[in-house]
């Protein structure tokens, strides 16, 4: 069984991670930067940005610094949670989601210098910062985690009641 895991495992997450720079791929060879074309009017445009720095564009210009960073957090958080992530389908993909998440864009900046964001979502005139797949990813990973913890502390809770 555990062999069957770890291939679903690396079957979600290299289908993952290939979607993710892929699409990255598609943006940054046929549009041109601060590309803008509306997909949903209102909702949702299609834009080309070279993010150098973190989530939102945040401490722009210390690309290596997050290279590395990014690089270490994948290795700490395999190897924390490599025993939980291959216990149940549920948790192979929320890690599946995770790691690709995080080597996109790790894989995006070493070889380009930025990560590729394409993603513009809105709501009229106000905007939420472009993102990508990888930021999905991470951003739906993260927030399965978060709903599991205050699952298990409602549910501990109910027992000390």
């Amino acid at each position: 069984m555990q062999g069957f895991h770890i291939f679903f495992f690396v079957i979600v997450f290299g289908f993952l991670l290939l979607l993710d720079l892929t699409t990255k791929y598609w943006i940054s060879s046929f549009l041109e930067v601060s590309y803008d074309r509306t997909i949903i009017p209102g909702f949702l445009d299609l834009v080309y940005v070279e993010n150098t720095g973190i989530a939102f564009g945040l401490f722009a210009g210390n690309n290596r610094f997050w290279e590395v960073f990014t690089l270490l957090l994948i290795l700490i958080g395999f190897f924390y949670f490599r025993k939980k992530i291959f216990k149940t389908i549920p948790y192979m993909v929320i890690g599946a989601m995770i790691f690709a998440g995080a080597l996109g864009n790790g894989i995006d900046r070493i070889i380009h210098g930025h990560v590729t964001d394409f993603i513009d979502v809105h709501f009229f005139n106000y905007h939420w910062p472009a993102f990508n797949l990888a930021d999905t990813y991470l951003t739906l990973g993260f927030s399965c985690i978060f709903l599991y913890f205050l699952k298990l502390k409602h549910t501990s809770n109910q027992k000390n009641i």
